[in-house]
């Protein structure tokens, strides 16, 4: 594991949260898989005190279960109340936006034209990462921006949420027009904020969460429900079932 983190002067505890949020976004902690104290911080290569401090904080944003005695569970994915919980971050997305646009710094704006420029550069994949770490850039510029606290709260734990199910979405039916179409759209936006064009900006945000809402039927449809929760037993190809 990279020390980069270190570098931007986070505490120990900042970087495990960093660490571990990303194992689950990116689904290397799966949906409804167990683990040990332990096994955390051998996969963070980090102590138990920062591990611990880590761990109650995605307790709060309801992405670990503590289970007494058993160590932690990772929060399996529930498509019914995920499609809820978009509704929630669509109001407050556009809220930031708004926010975002009357009070960026000379500074944030900086860096939003350079996340920009990044994601117009990212190369045809099918690959979401290198996406998803310029999006997570942007989400944390734009509540910067925004100055509101509760906003940070309530939004960080959504945002780690939606990048794990886009992250199912693209590993099972996307495609390189996704990842390019999602690129955009949020390139769109970004151009929309540097220029103050609050009207664009908000658009493009319903577009991102239309988005979004479209990835739940075939999740709901097609994929196999051992990949929204480990604990579930796949069914076997031809099984049959009698009474």
């Amino acid at each position: 594991m990279s020390n980069k983190t270190a570098a931007y002067g986070m505490s120990q505890g900042e970087q495990a949260y960093e660490r571990i949020e990303s194992l689950i976004a990116h689904m290397e902690l799966k949906p409804g898989e167990s683990m040990t104290m332990a096994d955390l911080q051998e996969r963070v290569a980090l102590g138990r005190t920062p591990v611990l401090e880590a761990i109650r904080k995605l307790s709060d944003d309801t992405l670990l279960e503590v289970r007494a005695g058993r160590g932690v569970r990772v929060t399996p994915i529930d498509l019914h109340r995920e499609r809820r919980l978009l509704r929630i971050r669509r109001d407050i997305e556009c809220f930031v936006v708004e926010l975002a646009i009357d009070n960026a710094s000379g500074l944030v704006r900086n860096q939003l034209h350079h996340l920009a420029r990044m994601l117009r550069e990212l190369k045809a994949s099918t690959d979401i990462r290198p996406f998803n770490e310029l999006d997570k850039r942007m989400d944390q510029l734009l509540l910067e921006a925004a100055d509101e606290p509760f906003l940070e709260r309530t939004l960080r734990p959504l945002h780690t949420t939606f990048r794990r199910l886009g992250y199912l979405y693209q590993s099972h039916f996307g495609n390189e027009r996704t990842v390019h179409d999602n690129v955009q759209m949020h390139v769109d936006m970004l151009d929309a904020i540097i220029e103050h064009d609050t009207a664009t900006a908000l658009r493009s945000t319903h577009l991102l969460m239309d988005f979004m809402e479209e990835m739940f039927a075939p999740l709901e449809r097609d994929l196999e429900p051992s990949y929204l929760d480990v604990g579930i037993k796949p069914l076997e190809e031809g099984a049959c079932f009698s009474s």
